[in-house]
């Protein structure tokens, strides 16, 4: 599967299962996190991610379509917390094609900081389909 599948599923989850907030928090995770990618890496911008929504929404198990489910469908999180969830859940479906171990957040950090700009640069063309796909389905914060 090519990045820019990967990054329609992705996209097609969150279009389907995600109310209008959720869709545009994701939409503006999806403009951000390539420049925090870029001059800050993976590993830390990915610490962002789980540190703004939650370890445990992020890892909840199960495939890409469950967790965006999951993480759409919990009324007690807001509309930041689920898009910074959703856009860390896409990534990790990402770390996992590039062999990062996805098992919790501290064994992904370390892997993702060991491998430094290499992973950073194989994810490039990946978040850069997410940020253009988000951007022309979803509309903007308001």
């Amino acid at each position: 599967m090519t990045w820019l599948e990967k990054a329609l599923a992705c996209v097609k989850y969150v279009e389907a299962y995600c109310d209008e907030d959720a869709k545009s928090a994701f939409r503006t995770r999806a403009r951000q996190i390539p420049s925090e990618i870029y001059y800050i890496g993976s590993a830390y911008a990915f610490a962002i991610l789980a540190a703004r929504s939650s370890e445990r929404d992020i890892y909840a198990g199960g495939s890409l379509e469950e967790m965006v489910k999951a993480i759409c469908g919990d009324r007690g999180k807001g509309r930041e917390e689920k898009g910074y969830a959703l856009y860390g859940a896409c990534l990790l479906e990402a770390f996992r094609e590039l062999g990062i171990p996805v098992n919790n957040l501290a064994e992904t950090l370390k892997s993702l900081d060991e491998r430094g700009a290499l992973v950073d640069l194989e994810l490039a063309e990946y978040v850069d389909w997410l940020k253009k796909l988000a951007e022309a389905k979803f509309e903007a914060e308001r």
